[in-house]
């Protein structure tokens, strides 16, 4: 990663903070209205984005509980966790892995959990595949222009690391990183635009983002999957809407949506 990569992921992340401290500060006091930290990849099934004449959970929730709304912070679920600590509000937590719900719970932020579903990471390759790339080892190329997910900021760039240990490459002796993203989204991004010529990012987002690249999966026993759970947070003002929030995610209809965005939800 480059000094200024670095500079600009480190700004970015205060910024976001900053922006959520201030957004968080002018909140209303209706306790139907809750507040989701959600992780900037979980965004399509959460709005109904992407796919056509999809419903998403916020609006399949609202349809039984009229009543009730949901407002959103979508971003990095380090990032997430940070405004979390700092700003001690919201309702529920949704970030890209069940580590940062875990971080949450040591710092007593954790009222109740669910399992929605897990992210199973891919390679996302250059349209064509043109470099041949099969397997994590293949990114290690000098050839390969490769794109990482910052491993502070976002849940796939925490694990990336691991998944290059996994398949036996040292992943602070790669020396072809182009470029560094703040959120899974970015990095698929910039293959599909041809900026680099692979990365790894999560299957949903592949999915979402795969017109102009390629999928390459990675075996089961070469790759490190990440349960995603929602939290229902201690400083929720309305924590029996909150799990019913949660309940419905967690359960057959919301796992439908999930299923459609390309979730492993089994």
């Amino acid at each position: 990663m480059t000094k200024s990569t670095l500079s600009y992921t480190l700004f970015c992340s205060a910024f976001a903070i900053a922006l959520a401290v201030l957004l968080l500060g002018c909140e209303g006091s209706d306790p139907n209205t809750l507040t989701l930290l959600c992780g900037g990849a979980i965004r399509p099934p959460i709005t109904g984005a992407e796919l056509e004449d999809e419903v998403g959970i916020i609006e399949r929730f609202r349809e039984a509980h009229p009543d009730a709304s949901i407002e959103t912070n979508f971003g990095a679920s380090n990032i997430l966790l940070g405004q979390l600590k700092l700003t001690q509000r919201g309702d529920l937590f949704f970030p890209g892995d069940d580590f940062y719900v875990e971080e949450a719970k040591r710092e007593g932020l954790v009222y109740e959990t669910r399992t929605v579903a897990q992210f199973v990471p891919v390679i996302m390759a250059a349209n064509g595949n043109p470099l041949d790339i099969q397997e994590v080892s293949d990114l290690a190329d000098s050839n390969v222009r490769l794109a990482i997910a910052d491993p502070r900021a976002a849940a796939i760039g925490r694990i990336t690391p691991e998944i290059f240990e996994k398949n036996g490459v040292s992943f602070d002796a790669l020396d072809n990183i182009e470029f560094t993203g703040v959120t899974a989204p970015e990095v698929a991004q910039a293959v599909e635009l041809g900026h680099v010529d692979a990365t790894i990012t999560w299957r949903p987002v592949a999915e979402q983002y795969h017109r102009n690249s390629v999928i390459v999966e990675i075996p089961r026993e070469d790759n490190v999957l990440s349960p995603l759970v929602i939290a229902v947070l201690e400083t929720s003002t309305n924590k029996a809407l909150a799990l019913e929030f949660a309940d419905f995610i967690a359960g057959p209809e919301g796992q439908e949506v999930f299923q459609r965005y390309h979730y492993d939800v089994e």
